[in-house]
């Protein structure tokens, strides 16, 4: 695609972050009672994936960030998920509009929608104090 067709190149950025399992027991429901959702979906692997469609400049295709320190094979099968997900969804994923975001549920279904948390400088989730009743999850 030429840049004259398309002048504000768009891409899709993923972000796959592990929460500890007392962040996972601290989060409240996820949707408010109009459905809005207020906290991250978690998967069945305890993973938060979250997307959103952003500019991108240049030419590249792909940009892809692991975090420091991050062993091999969990870099490796985070990847997997991350492609098991594109696979999956792709088609709806890619054709975002700017500004588009959501997450995935437990079945690895999208959550559409931005989510109202906040990130720290490491750009991990920020888990709010909560006095309403958790909800439990299991980990595998």
């Amino acid at each position: 695609m030429h840049s004259e067709e398309n002048p504000k190149k768009l891409g899709l950025e993923f972000s796959l972050q592990r929460p500890s399992q007392l962040e996972i027991d601290r989060i409240p429901d996820s949707r408010d009672g109009q459905g809005n959702i207020i906290y991250p979906e978690i998967d069945a692997d305890g993973d938060h994936v979250h997307f959103e469609m952003v500019p991108m400049g240049g030419d590249a295709i792909l940009w892809l960030t692991v975090r420091r320190g991050v062993t091999p094979e969990l870099a490796s099968t985070s990847l997997r998920k991350i492609a098991n997900l594109i696979d999956r969804h792709g088609q709806s994923l890619l054709n975002l509009l700017e500004g588009k975001e959501g997450s995935f549920d437990e079945t690895g279904e999208l959550v559409a929608g931005p989510l109202k948390l906040e990130y720290d400088e490491h750009g991990d989730l920020i888990i709010p104090e909560n006095s309403a009743p958790t909800r439990q999850r299991s980990v595998r």
